[in-house]
């Protein structure tokens, strides 16, 4: 009976270890996007709109392998599901047709380029609670579509902290969601960035 029942234990541990592993490879991967949390946004834009186009974002992080480091959990870096520069991407598209922009991909009248500096995640183990810190840095560049140069160059720092229990998918994501929020936000409402929009057709 016991030779027989080997094999079925040899079987259900198999089958745990992978589970265990399935969880571990999962852990750490953070499902990150864009929340609007404003209705302040570019604009309103002037009425014609101008034809502005969102050049492809570029990732100019020291590392863009991760925006975290290994946890002790899992022994896996911290890494969003997306691509970084996809979901800052994002971001100023969706900003953009809130305020009522003429996106294009060509013939426009100004252009907005984006380097994303930083997008990180700090983790500080407490006694009974975990302390969660994401920060966002973007570079945000405005060209004249017309081919007379820059318009105008800012840095934005978006930073945001919060303190959960040992769940860096949900808390991790909340503070680099927050983080990329208050970075867009404080872009979409500079003066400065919205003068150099405002240019005519």
């Amino acid at each position: 009976m016991r030779a027989a029942r080997d094999p079925a234990l040899r079987i259900l541990g198999i089958i745990a270890t992978i589970v265990v592993a399935g969880g571990c490879a999962t852990s750490g991967v953070l499902d990150v996007g864009y929340q609007a949390t404003t209705p302040m946004t570019f604009g309103p834009a002037p009425t014609p709109p101008p034809r502005i186009a969102i050049r492809p974002v570029v990732d100019q992080r020291v590392d863009p392998t991760r925006v975290g480091l290994p946890s002790k959990k899992s022994g896996q870096n911290v890494v969003t599901r997306r691509p970084v520069v996809d979901i800052v991407h994002e971001a100023l598209v969706v900003e953009f047709r809130r305020s009522g922009y003429s996106l294009v991909s060509d013939r426009s009248d100004v252009a907005v380029a984006a380097q994303v500096e930083e997008f990180w995640l700090d983790v500080v183990n407490g006694y009974k609670r975990v302390q969660y810190v994401g920060r966002v840095a973007i570079a945000l560049t405005v060209i004249d579509g017309r081919g007379s140069g820059r318009l105008l160059v800012r840095r934005y720092v978006g930073i945001a902290r919060r303190e959960a229990d040992q769940d860096i998918e949900r808390a991790g994501r909340a503070v680099l969601d927050a983080a990329l929020a208050r970075t867009i936000h404080d872009a979409a409402t500079d003066p400065t960035v919205l003068a150099a929009l405002a240019v005519a057709p």
